[in-house]
């Protein structure tokens, strides 16, 4: 009996439990200028013949921040890039706005944008999948920016 001809799928997955902790596993995103990107997951996919296959992307990153005073609205934007070897091959900009209710703690707002993609190209080696996110603009209003749950999921199809 061999092997059955099939998607093959590798991810890295986090979770988190307290998605405002470092300690926890989340990752704290820099409020710099310029800004620093940071790889939050990362696959490796193993292609041998790229003309036959194609790599499906499905990544999510759990986005957590605090705001500096828990009755103020703000706007933030972060920039999620998936990169293949390095180089960049999709990107989305996601402008988000915190805005206070009676039914979230005060100061604090989690969003959980997913980015799919298919990857039609791949290379022939050892392709690395990188999910790379970027606080893109410093907001005054904004205290703290955190990743905390996090997956690149590829499932690599055989066509």
């Amino acid at each position: 009996m061999g092997l059955k001809k099939g998607p093959f799928i590798v991810a890295d997955t986090v979770s988190v439990l307290d998605a405002y902790d470092v300690n926890a596993g989340a990752i704290l995103l820099p409020s710099t200028i310029p800004p620093t990107p940071l790889v939050v997951a990362t696959v490796d996919v193993c292609v041998k013949h790229p003309q036959n296959i194609q790599v499906s992307l499905d990544t999510m990153a759990q986005i957590a921040v605090t705001a500096a005073g828990g009755d103020v609205s703000a706007t933030f934007e972060v920039t999620y890039e998936i990169l293949r070897n390095g180089e960049v091959i999709a990107t989305i900009n996601d402008e988000m706005d915190y805005v206070p209710t009676s039914t979230t703690p005060p100061g604090r707002h989690t969003n959980f944008p997913n980015f799919p993609l298919v990857d039609n190209n791949p290379s022939a080696g050892i392709n690395t999948y990188d999910l790379r996110c970027t606080r893109v603009t410093p907001d005054e209003n904004i205290q703290l920016l955190f990743i905390a749950s996090r997956s690149i999921k590829a499932t690599v199809i055989t066509l």
